[in-house]
């Protein structure tokens, strides 16, 4: 059995937690790590063992993620359509933050009004979450984007869509900042004094066929957004998807013996400072990567999300190599920092 391990948010934490981690010290002293340029997402679909995405077009993120929420895309192109809270500067517009914190009520109605704007133009609005939102369309759109999390806190001319349609998004998603700021419920928002939703961040665009084939695997994730992608990344490859149980031995014992599984992925809770990382070792981490030493799993591979996206695949190590990473472990870091 392989268990494949996704942790958002650890390439992001500085060395020195990373370096305290004894798990990831054994990790690294086994394997090297591969840094993925494309993003998380396609840290995530290559550790599944999908193909490689084309590299002129999106990691096609947005479908998958739909088919997670609930959002059956069928044939159809998505794009997520991220909520977002914009602020006007002098020259230019800073994408301040993700909006979620609406009310189902508040989406229904955003989301009406957007359908009833863009009827025409063949793009349906869904929002299957009240913080989850994704744009479909049967034509397939010739778009290159850039994910929600590497624009937030910056300029958004310098994130815009490029390719052959993108200047018809662009001026989409000019008509949405000007429909959004006007509609009723961003008034009462803004009475209230909570951010309004003057935005949609769009991205990640591609249908379920740009995913490839992908053998079925054991998926266990949080409900929520956050779960979403691999989530429906099992559900495409035709695999089975549960709740994240507490510990990795949990999860191991949770594998029906009538049913094995070769591949087990879990999404584990993001960390973000050395605490976070110490109890991901102790419940995830180190009962793993003791499995991996006494052969009970055959690989681990480890998705780090964060600043950077890289991936860590090992095999079981030789007794050698378990003797060295016991006496002289190699420093866990991730690469390009």
């Amino acid at each position: 059995m392989r268990f494949t391990f996704v942790v958002p948010g650890l390439a992001s934490l500085d060395r020195a937690a990373l370096a305290s981690s004894r798990p990831l010290a054994r990790l690294a002293s086994w394997t090297t790590a591969r840094a993925e340029p494309r993003g998380f997402a396609a840290a995530l679909l290559a550790a599944a063992g999908a193909p490689a995405p084309d590299a002129a077009h999106d990691v096609p993120a947005a479908p998958l993620a739909a088919l997670g929420a609930g959002v059956d895309p069928r044939a159809s192109f998505v794009l997520a359509a991220e909520p977002v809270h914009l602020i006007a500067g002098r020259e230019d517009v800073s994408v301040a933050a993700r909006v979620d914190d609406l009310d189902a009520d508040e989406a229904r109605a955003l989301v009406a009004a957007l359908n009833a704007h863009f009827a025409s133009d063949g793009i349906a609005f869904a929002a299957p979450r009240p913080d989850t939102w994704f744009a479909t369309m049967d034509a397939r759109q010739d778009l290159v984007t850039v994910p929600l999390d590497d624009a937030v806190g910056s300029m958004m001319s310098s994130h815009m869509p490029a390719g052959g349609a993108a200047r018809t998004w662009r001026r989409w998603t000019t008509e949405i900042q000007m429909l959004l700021h006007a509609h009723p419920v961003n008034l009462e928002r803004e009475r209230a004094g909570r951010a309004v939703c003057n935005g949609l961040w769009f991205w990640g665009g591609g249908t379920l066929a740009d995913v490839g084939l992908v053998a079925p695997f054991r998926a266990h994730a949080p409900g929520g957004r956050a779960g979403d992608l691999l989530r429906g990344l099992a559900q495409h490859a035709g695999g089975e998807t549960l709740m994240r149980p507490g510990s990795f031995e949990a999860t191991f014992e949770a594998v029906p013996a009538t049913r094995p599984a070769s591949h087990v992925a879990v999404l584990l809770p993001a960390v973000a400072d050395a605490s976070a990382l110490e109890e991901l070792d102790r419940a995830w981490l180190a009962p793993a990567v003791a499995s991996l030493a006494r052969g009970r799993l055959a690989s681990i591979t480890l998705v780090a999300g964060g600043g950077r996206a890289a991936t860590w695949i090992t095999r079981r190590p030789s007794m050698l190599s378990r003797l060295v990473a016991g006496v002289a472990p190699r420093r866990f870091a991730v690469p390009g920092r």
